[in-house]
């Protein structure tokens, strides 16, 4: 089984595009050999809300994707408050890596502490500019990483830790085996796409749009 595919590392054609582009990250030959290792393992993300709720949806985002802020900082609080805190939804986070630099976020993210999980997320969404460093095309992912290690020892983990996670092959495998999952399953192409009780929804949506489909 193949254990590890070549990212994107020399991403200087990303300058302009970075955050709204679908890279292709997977060669043909690493999707099947992932796909086959994880057929008879039920794959999820990170779930919050009541398990018996009536709606579950489902989210495929990316950290570097400008969009998926967007529906972090302002849609995600009140459909939290109004439909998850309630009872009427169960929300699932997967990962649905991009390009290198999400693949470093997203392990940090799934590396600390359960109880840290959704504010770490929030954090990462809200400074996506911060930490997502295009200045230097050709160092995008060693500056946006170095800039990743600042969240790291901010919740904890210390530097060598930090590196221990960027080379956990485990966890670089589950990562990426969920974009595999949606895209076999879902067909999703983009971020954020969500699946609403198996239903497809791809792009951003206002909250007005996400009450239509709830209500």
């Amino acid at each position: 089984m193949l254990t590890y595919f070549n990212l994107v590392l020399n991403m200087g054609f990303l300058k302009n595009s970075l955050k709204s582009s679908f890279i292709v990250i997977c060669s043909l030959f690493f999707l099947f050999s992932l796909e086959n290792a994880y057929a008879k393992k039920e794959l999820r993300g990170f779930e919050i809300g009541s398990p018996d709720a009536p709606i579950t949806i489902i989210e495929y985002r990316s950290l570097t994707c400008s969009h998926c802020a967007d529906f972090a900082n302002n849609v995600f609080p009140e459909l939290n408050e109004k439909y998850i805190q309630t009872g009427k939804v169960k929300f699932e986070f997967r990962p649905f890596v991009l390009n290198a630099v999400d693949l470093n976020a997203f392990k940090l993210l799934n590396s600390i502490e359960e109880k840290d999980f959704l504010s770490l997320d929030k954090m990462l969404f809200r400074d996506q500019n911060k930490w997502l460093v295009t200045k230097d095309s050709n160092k995008i992912l060693e500056n946006s990483t170095n800039a990743l290690k600042k969240y790291a020892l901010l919740y904890g983990l210390s530097e060598e830790t930090f590196n221990d996670i960027l080379n956990d092959k485990e966890l670089e495998e589950w990562i990426l085996s969920m974009r595999v999952d949606g895209t076999k399953k879902f067909n999703i192409q983009s971020t954020p796409s969500f699946i609403i009780n198996g239903e497809v929804h791809s792009g951003n949506m206002p909250f007005s749009k996400f009450e239509k489909l709830l209500n």
